[in-house]
């Protein structure tokens, strides 16, 4: 259910001007106990750290115990950032999703690739999507009392047999029980649904939809087209949304939002921007967004960087000629299609577009955010062959690409080792709007 870790919170950063600091506290040092508790998350640490006398028990890193007692003003923070924000190990997923991306992760990538996380705690802390069929009797208690809300649940059909058959679980599904009882107690929650053609569509996704809608406690609903990887071995087939499913869906959609808009005073319910890509349709305009409520989740991601640019005014010509190639994965050079056209409306500005087909993971994932550095070696290796780039180009990609302090890609080569091997120049571009149309025309 957890990973093994010693409990405890493991202090990563001090700040300066803090109470931590001024404590003596340092990266490395361990909080085992606050107010004679055990602390098992950032949650309860907040809690009892909210008083004007606190009792902190450190083990330092060197290896000596420490009691502070505290006294400090009632809002006063702490000042220090923990390694993780569960101290009592994380609570791990134990269904066997069909569609689990983790399960289709290629072999030899970083070992945090391979974590199946369903921690309520991060839900309510971090915005992480949980299924919560892990949650104990205590576990609700708790959510209820302590008001944790809203959460972020990954619902997928409020069938339970349904539900059960995606999840790989046996035996009842307790989550419309569950969500009716959070809802009660005002609890609030962000769902989304993974759309698996054949299995939860059609009627099974409009008995979702309609289920959700009469919860109050249910926000927004999201809908996302299944992911798909070359390295489903050994798991069940599963049929990818196509341009027609994707066309109907949106059909769809639209009769839906005018019904939530009755019912909730919102359109309640948005599809990733992946279907309109699929669909080689236009993402729909902000308004109808709301706000982006699930921008993390791709909704409306493409419409809200678009809105960005254009409060960046473009320069009707350039003082210099200037050439710029963009790359990344194919979704997103479709989908900004309407920013590319206005760059292009720039007097001696040069544009090369180079769409990049996931090597790694497969041409059906044509997301940025999941090409690697090994897509990098080969779509601009063979474009330096093809005379599309020259030696020591400059290419713009964008930073989703890069993780560890941005420094690496999800494969674990480096920027710089792709760089030396291609004999190219990587940089890569913000997700917002203006700052990416600035980076572009003025470094």
């Amino acid at each position: 259910m957890t990973e093994n870790k010693q409990a405890g919170a493991i202090i990563a950063q001090v700040y300066p001007d803090t109470l931590a600091r001024r404590l003596g506290l340092e990266p490395g040092d361990r909080i085992t106990r606050l107010n004679g508790r055990k602390i098992r998350d950032l949650i309860e640490f907040q809690w009892e750290w909210a008083g004007e006398q606190v009792e902190l028990e450190v083990l330092k890193a060197g290896g000596q115990n420490l009691l502070l007692q505290v006294e400090k003003e009632y809002d006063e923070g702490f000042g220090a950032l923990f390694e993780e924000p569960v101290f009592d190990g994380l609570r791990l997923c134990a269904n066997r999703c069909l569609f689990c991306f983790v399960d289709q992760m290629a072999p030899h990538c970083r070992k945090s690739l391979y974590i199946k996380d369903d921690d309520y705690r991060l839900s309510f802390l971090q915005g992480s999507f949980v299924t919560l069929t892990n949650l104990t009797e205590a576990d609700i208690r708790r959510i209820i009392r302590e008001k944790l809300s809203p959460l972020y649940v990954s619902v997928h059909s409020t069938d339970p047999e349904v539900r059960g058959r995606l999840l790989g679980r046996k035996g009842r599904d307790r989550l419309p029980e569950i969500l009716r009882r959070l809802d009660q107690a005002g609890i609030e929650f962000h769902c989304q649904v993974v759309l698996c053609p054949g299995i939860n569509d059609g009627p099974v996704l409009e008995k979702t939809f309609q289920d959700l809608l009469a919860l109050r406690g249910a926000l927004t609903l999201a809908v996302v087209p299944v992911g798909l990887t070359r390295f489903r071995t050994g798991l069940p087939k599963l049929p990818q949304v196509d341009n027609v499913q994707a066309r109907q869906i949106i059909r769809w959609l639209s009769e839906k939002q005018e019904e939530a808009i009755k019912v909730k005073d919102s359109r309640f319910i948005w599809l990733s921007d992946e279907f309109y890509v699929l669909a080689d349709s236009e993402v729909p305009d902000a308004e109808s967004y709301e706000g982006y409520p699930q921008l993390e989740n791709g909704v409306g991601l493409v419409r809200c960087l678009l809105e960005e640019a254009e409060f960046y005014e473009l320069p009707q010509s350039l003082i210099q000629p200037k050439a710029l190639t963009l790359a990344g994965g194919t979704s997103a050079m479709r989908a900004l299609a309407p920013l590319w056209r206005r760059l292009e409306q720039i007097e001696r500005l040069k544009l090369t577009y180079l769409p990049l087909v996931n090597q790694f993971f497969g041409p059906r994932v044509n997301v940025s955010g999941l090409l690697t550095g090994q897509c990098l070696l080969k779509d601009l290796g063979e474009a330096l062959v093809q005379g599309k780039v020259g030696a020591g180009e400059r290419i713009f990609l964008p930073e989703i690409m890069i993780r560890d302090k941005g420094d690496a890609f999800l494969d674990g080569l480096t920027v710089k080792e792709v760089e030396e091997r291609l004999g190219l120049t990587l940089a890569f571009l913000p997700a917002q709007g203006d700052r990416l149309l600035e980076k572009l025309l003025t470094d």
